[in-house]
């Protein structure tokens, strides 16, 4: 297998592009999840073109990709695909920093979290019911991509309400019994 050692200028910046390129599909594809979360900060246009966008754009990046087969050889643009793919998914969740979280006070996530949970739910639901509604309104995919101070707020709201609810329940359960 005959592997192109040679790197020139122009194949530098295409590694750039491409990288920056995929960071943008995987960061629309994102979006598009994030579509049914009432809580989570987003673009309802860019949520709803999303998934179809951004694999748009990772197979246009691929297809970039495959025009320098010629001149990569198939051990350098496999390794160039990896690059791309791993460095483009990491830069993504900066991206997403950048985009929705940056501008945060302390204490954010967890007053709008904790806000939204005694809006809809306090009284409606059961403790279990409540806990799940609310943790699929802020999924555990998106608090992993947001940073420890984020996801330490996260996870305090959640536990808060999952103990206010376990209170409400008992002390529903002991008015009735």
């Amino acid at each position: 297998m005959f592997v192109y050692d040679d790197l020139q200028p122009h194949l530098i910046f295409l590694i750039i592009l491409l990288v920056l390129i995929w960071t943008l599909g995987v960061w629309l594809t994102w979006q598009n999840r994030k579509l049914h979360c009432e809580i989570l900060p987003k673009y309802d246009w860019v949520s709803r073109i999303g998934l179809v966008a951004g694999t748009f754009v990772m197979i246009f990046d691929l297809w970039f990709l495959s025009l320098f087969y010629g001149e990569l050889r198939l051990g350098m643009s496999l390794i160039f695909a990896l690059i791309t793919v791993s460095i483009g998914g990491y830069l993504a969740r900066y991206f997403e920093w950048l985009v929705f979280s940056l501008e945060q006070k302390d204490g954010y996530w967890e007053q709008l979290i904790l806000e939204y949970y005694r809006q809809e739910y306090k009284d409606g639901l059961g403790p279990n019911s409540v806990h799940k509604m609310v943790k699929s309104m802020v999924p555990e995919w998106w608090v992993e991509l947001m940073p420890a101070v984020i996801q330490k707020e996260v996870r305090s709201a959640m536990e808060k309400i999952k103990n206010e609810a376990d209170n409400f329940a008992q002390r529903r359960a002991a008015k009735f019994s």
